[in-house]
């Protein structure tokens, strides 16, 4: 692909960054991209990310970190080094989430107590450094923590999520936060009973669903268009 065709995924970015924007999963942080080809879109650095247009997506080059259109955030290595390990994974979230990294320092495992919790196994491994992710070797060891999975919490910092396209991600994004949120409670007045092996596998298949994974989607969307953040984009091409 040449970079010239992607005005339909750069509209996408911008689209799920204000809808997570207004979901305050993002504040004046935290970006999003998406896998076209041998490049990434990823919303820029200095952008709002509630007001982000598609003009202001930055498109990066996998294989080496080439810029060519926009500015990409300064923890691009985030992106670059899980796409180059995990070529199964077509977008990917970073976001300070409160509650998650609430947990992360304060040395509580996100475990899998709650349904939204299924998605990410028995727990969300944790990439214990709590920089930013500015350098490649940062990202190499933040990708050998994601691993094969779907999620790590950055202590102190954050979070990652990877998933095959965009709405999967966006849907993983809320998903670990809302977990982490009813942890965050549970661990207030007890210890969480944790999900069996079998109830992780019946409950993550069914998250998994498209139609689940789409119903997520839409209503993050929907969110966003009735809190007024969507207006002056093509939004509904994209839901």
């Amino acid at each position: 692909m040449t970079v010239k065709t992607g005005a339909r995924t750069a509209l996408l970015v911008a689209t799920a960054t204000r809808a997570l924007a207004v979901a305050k999963l993002f504040d004046m942080h935290g970006h999003i991209s998406v896998r076209e080809g041998d490049v990434t879109y990823v919303n820029g650095h200095s952008a709002s990310r509630v007001a982000v247009t598609p003009e202001a997506v930055a498109i990066v080059r996998i294989a080496d970190g080439t810029t060519f259109e926009g500015t990409p955030p300064s923890e691009i290595p985030i992106h670059l080094l899980l796409y180059r390990t995990r070529p199964d994974v077509g977008a990917i979230v970073h976001f300070h989430a409160l509650y998650a990294t609430s947990l992360s320092v304060a040395g509580k495992p996100l475990v899998t107590a709650f349904n939204a919790g299924a998605p990410f196994g028995r727990e969300v491994p944790v990439f214990d450094d709590p920089r930013l992710v500015r350098s490649e070797d940062q990202g190499r060891r933040l990708a050998a923590v994601v691993g094969r999975g779907p999620a790590a919490l950055l202590r102190g910092h954050g979070a990652v999520v990877v998933a095959a396209d965009l709405p999967s991600a966006v849907a993983l994004a809320l998903q670990l936060e809302e977990s982490a949120h009813r942890l965050w409670l549970t661990y207030a007045i007890g210890e969480p009973r944790r999900f069996t092996d079998d109830e992780l596998a019946s409950v993550g298949g069914q998250l998994a669903e498209p139609r689940i994974v789409r119903k997520i989607w839409i209503d993050a969307i929907e969110r966003a268009r009735r809190a007024g953040a969507l207006d002056g984009l093509d939004f509904e091409s994209v839901v």
